[in-house]
């Protein structure tokens, strides 16, 4: 499954919607990515929390944990390797270049999912072609994390209103 998110200042409502194979925004990511105490959250469309992930504060070099919902906590460590990433529970190696925003999920041999940074007409959009469903949530918020560190920093609200600016007609 393929899945866009749009990151730029425009958007009216602060966030950054997940958006579906279909164009339709499945998702929602909301938090303060400038931050190094960041918690970065995931929601549906319905505001339900799919899950979180925040920074664990231990040892010398950043770690930072994913908690979702129904499923046991997942670290994301750095590696001594340059580029190399490892997710705890899931077992899983992130390889590729963080600089240029090209990286790999891989279990094993096995690719569970890809993600491309490209700077589009608007501003940098993250592609995430993401292989198991039950996998999305990691993705996403792990992809997040990583793009918060060759981008500049996004400030998005926690807990701005989903809908659009209304425009008043002064007649």
């Amino acid at each position: 499954m393929l899945f866009w998110l749009e990151l730029n200042q425009e958007k009216d409502y602060g966030q950054i919607p997940v958006i579906n194979p279909k164009g339709k925004i499945e998702f929602i990511i909301q938090g303060n990515l400038d931050n190094p105490n960041h918690t970065l959250y995931l929601y549906d469309t319905n505001r339900n929390e799919i899950g979180r992930l925040f920074t664990d504060g231990t040892g010398l070099i950043a770690s930072f944990t994913i908690d979702v919902v129904d499923h046991s906590l997942v670290s994301v460590k750095k590696l001594n390797t340059p580029n190399i990433f490892y997710l705890t529970q899931l077992k899983y190696i992130v390889t590729g270049s963080i600089k240029r925003g090209t990286y790999t999920f891989r279990s094993g041999f096995k690719s569970i999912a890809n993600v491309k940074t490209i700077v589009a007409e608007h501003g940098v959009v993250l592609t995430c072609n993401i292989t198991k469903p039950e996998d999305i949530p990691f993705i996403l918020l792990t992809s997040v994390l990583f793009t918060q560190w060759h981008v500049t920093p996004l400030k998005l609200p926690t807990f701005p209103p989903i809908a659009k600016k209304l425009e008043i007609n002064p007649n």
